[in-house]
């Protein structure tokens, strides 16, 4: 078995789990359901909406499958070891847990009831989901242990100069250089964030689970960005439109480096600010350290980073100097 594959099945595991689990309640209570099902509880504990028996299955499938699905999908593309995302494997693992132990929960709460507006599901079953969920994350926390970042020596690149790394341009020359990179650490998180969202949905309205739902989506859009080093400088704009975007002009830059790094390091994933240093971090690994006029330092995860960095550096020479000197 492949490194990749184990690392997706590591990944996939807590959501065939739940689904299975919800697939046996339900074929074991069957006969035993009411038609419609109350799905929706109110804050006193009783059923204020009502799915029918098909619908509720389809839709408790789709929850729990559709993200695992994609989660799975992502941890197998992706070259980041699960070790370096426990905390998001843990999170993976605590969803669908909470969400199987909710949906089977209801069914045995509807077994044998005729009138589903009688049923009895008492809110303390959502402490035993809390409690559930966190100990399969648990569970998941440790598992991502077993897939541990790998060691990786420092990033090939040109060699550094007195003041940093240079790309040679002959007089006249122009050179752009453009990396996509994406994060599979906040698609995760996304589709999670939109899992939970819906869930809330079906259980409060779009009013609880909506706001939730269109932060996972704008996560997920977010979470790939295209990288720019030419003439202007640094610019990084996400991969679908020019804007929004940050840009860092070549007057700004004093060096460019590049280095690996850790996300958490950093302070973790997306766009992270403490003192002396702000950081655009999708990914663990290779990384563009820019050190700026203020002193500052500006950091941004992206792959062939030293190109980028020599780059940066002949043009802001140039810039700095005049063509006339370069050559």
């Amino acid at each position: 078995m492949t490194r990749s594959v184990r690392r997706a099945l590591i990944v996939a595991l807590p959501f065939v789990l739940a689904w299975a689990a919800v697939l046996a309640v339900y074929a074991a209570l069957r006969d035993r359901l009411p038609d419609p099902l109350a799905t929706h509880i109110g804050s006193g504990g009783e059923p204020d909406g009502f799915t029918g028996p098909g619908a509720f299955l389809s839709v408790s499938t789709a929850l729990i499958l559709v993200p695992g699905i994609v989660a799975a999908a992502i941890a197998h593309r992706s070259r980041t070891a699960l070790g370096a995302q426990r905390l998001l494997v843990a999170t993976g693992y605590g969803t669908p847990a909470m969400l199987g132990y909710i949906t089977t929960a209801l069914l045995f709460a509807n077994a044998d009831v005729s009138d589903p507006a009688a049923v009895d599901f008492p809110l303390w079953h959502l402490a035993v989901s809390l409690a559930v969920a966190g100990a399969v994350g648990w569970v998941g926390w440790l598992l991502a242990g077993l897939d541990a970042p790998s060691a990786a020596g420092p990033a090939a690149g040109p060699a550094a100069g007195p003041a940093g790394p240079r790309l040679p341009l002959a007089k006249g020359e122009a050179a752009v250089w453009t990396h996509t990179i994406g994060s599979p650490v906040l698609v995760g998180a996304g589709v999670l964030t939109v899992v939970v969202g819906a869930a809330l949905a079906l259980a409060s309205g779009w009013a609880g689970g909506g706001p939730l739902m269109a932060v996972g989506v704008l996560t997920a859009a977010l979470s790939r960005c295209r990288v720019t080093v030419d003439r202007r400088g640094l610019t990084v704009a996400p991969w679908f439109a020019p804007r929004p975007r940050l840009r860092m002009p070549l007057a700004r830059i004093d060096e460019a480096t590049s280095r690996e790094v850790r996300a958490l390091d950093l302070g973790g994933w997306g766009y992270r600010m403490r003192a002396g240093r702000s950081a655009l971090v999708l990914r663990s690994g290779d990384a563009l350290c820019l050190r700026l006029a203020t002193g500052k330092e500006f950091v941004v995860t992206v792959d062939d980073a030293a190109t980028a960095a020599a780059l940066l550096n002949t043009l802001r020479e140039r810039v700095r100097t005049g063509p006339g000197r370069q050559g």
